[in-house]
């Protein structure tokens, strides 16, 4: 053959797309199995198997609940992800109960450039109060799901009464949480209670928290946060719907739906709209040091924001409403101000009597009316301020990155309608069937189902109840439902 055709034989070899191989695993599968629907693999083995699971692969699990704590190495390529998925409409459940005194009960995802989505992780065990104060008593192991590998994406999983729900660390660079159900997490020390929907750090790239529902945790939802040896640079926090964490132990006084800050300096924080409904935003820990930039934007929150000596903060078009002091601006010494713009903001005040708005200069916090805190910082001349709480009905639909069709709601309906008109039709097609449930009955029945005709669909807002935390089985948690609620639009496979 000439030497010409060889290079165009050898071109067209090299180029000839490669073939991604799918796996199986089901509870009952085991270490000899070879990874078939015939001969599945067990859930350890199968996330270990790093020379035969290649990037672009998918490993398939199947329904049933997989037991104790797991750790995969996992790894696929740029742009070529290894993918663990549960089988569409099948419930898969991991539960982290450990399985010896040496199973820490994480979910451990080490290796790089992979996706993990559509399952359920949870733990049995019922302890959920200890008499031993701090973070790692001994008498509670429930895991988290814990990311350290570099570009690793959690999709649509739904987790829910672990210790914590996720771990996303600064070891791994970038990657996202998105589409997430996170609630119920966390435990009752004798200081306080623990336990965050997600606690995050970062080092290295962004790391994007996206389209998540987080909701009844033991402490915050969205904790980045750190001591002086952690790294708190690129985060992307958007269209995250958070309400009442830290109402399994803080009656009253819930912890902030999203918190930015920590002993070390925090930088390239967007923060944009998410919806935080009984809980504040916080950006800057009360003892923490000095960060540099962050844009907060577009965000509706209920118990107030604090911005705590950022160099440069971009603060426009939020709505935010508390009883008393809705924006509050603090620093160590001189309050930082020259790098501010603050504009465009909607502001309600229901009551008042500790101030509007505050000031906190060398540990002094001083209350001002709005009129006050406008001259003093000259901050917020273009916004806009009201006494008494908002009367706006708000129907806030994110669609789903990931799956058509799915997209998650929040209504905030002031005039406690017994039902709301929502519009679909930027999310379903003509003749799609569909079904909508609430976030705290993922796994109950529809509260609408039909198939889509275009018209806007009635949403009913009547209270629905919450799965009671594991182990708890008495429970209370705060009632939303007809002023606020939040859904699951999902498509009928």
């Amino acid at each position: 053959m000439r030497q010409g055709s060889l290079g165009l034989l050898f071109a067209f070899v090299i180029s000839w797309p490669l073939v991604a191989a799918e796996f199986h695993v089901t509870p009952a599968g085991t270490a000899k199995g070879q990874g078939t629907a015939t001969e599945p693999w067990d859930l350890a083995t199968a996330l270990l198997a790093t020379s035969t699971v290649q990037a672009g692969d998918t490993l398939w699990l199947h329904a049933g609940t997989y037991r104790g704590g797991f750790e995969s190495r996992l790894a696929g390529k740029p742009g070529q992800p290894v993918i663990v998925r549960g089988v569409p409409s099948e419930r898969v459940t991991i539960d982290t109960l450990p399985r010896d005194e040496r199973d820490n009960g994480l979910f451990l995802m080490l290796g790089p450039d992979a996706v993990y989505r559509d399952f359920e992780v949870t733990c049995s065990h019922p302890l959920r109060k200890t008499a031993i104060a701090g973070s790692w008593p001994e008498d509670i192991r429930r895991g988290n799901v814990d990311i350290r590998g570099d570009r690793v994406s959690a999709i649509n999983l739904v987790v829910h009464d672990l210790g914590s729900g996720f771990g996303f660390w600064a070891e791994g660079e970038g990657g996202e949480i998105s589409g997430c159900l996170i609630y119920n997490n966390g435990w009752a020390g004798p200081d306080r209670g623990h336990g965050h929907a997600i606690y995050a750090q970062n080092a290295r790239g962004t790391k994007r928290i996206v389209d998540n529902v987080l909701f009844h945790q033991f402490a915050y939802g969205i904790h980045v946060y750190g001591s002086e040896k952690a790294s708190l640079k690129g985060f992307e926090i958007a269209g995250n719907i958070a309400f009442e964490n830290g109402c399994l132990t803080r009656r009253g006084d819930n912890a902030p739906g999203i918190m930015v800050g920590g002993g070390s300096p925090a930088e390239r924080i967007v923060v944009r709209d998410n919806v935080v409904v009984g809980g504040g935003i916080r950006f800057g820990y009360p003892w923490g040091a000095v960060s540099e930039d962050l844009v907060c934007s577009g965000n509706y929150c209920d118990n107030g924001l604090v911005v705590r000596d950022f160099r440069k903060a971009t603060i426009t078009r939020n709505t935010v409403v508390a009883a008393s002091t809705v924006a509050s601006l603090e620093g160590v010494e001189k309050l930082l101000t020259a790098g501010h713009k603050w504009t465009d903001n909607d502001y309600f005040v229901t009551d008042g009597r500790w101030g509007d708005c505050s000031v906190v200069e060398n540990g002094k916090s001083r209350g001002l009316t709005y009129e006050q805190w406008q001259r003093e910082t000259g901050l917020d001349a273009a916004s806009k301020f009201t006494r008494g709480s908002p009367t706006t009905l708000r129907v806030i639909l994110r669609p789903n990155a990931h799956e058509p069709g799915r997209a998650h709601l929040a209504i905030l309906n002031p005039a406690e309608l017994p039902e709301v008109e929502v519009d679909l039709s930027r999310l379903l097609k003509r003749g799609q069937s569909y079904r909508i449930v609430s976030v705290k009955n993922f796994f109950g029945p529809a509260l609408v189902h039909g198939t889509f005709d275009g018209q806007p669909i009635r949403v009913p807002m009547k209270p629905v109840s919450s799965p009671p935390p594991v182990g708890m089985p008495d429970e209370q948690v705060p009632r939303t439902e007809p002023r606020f609620g939040a859904f699951v639009v999902l498509p009928n496979q």
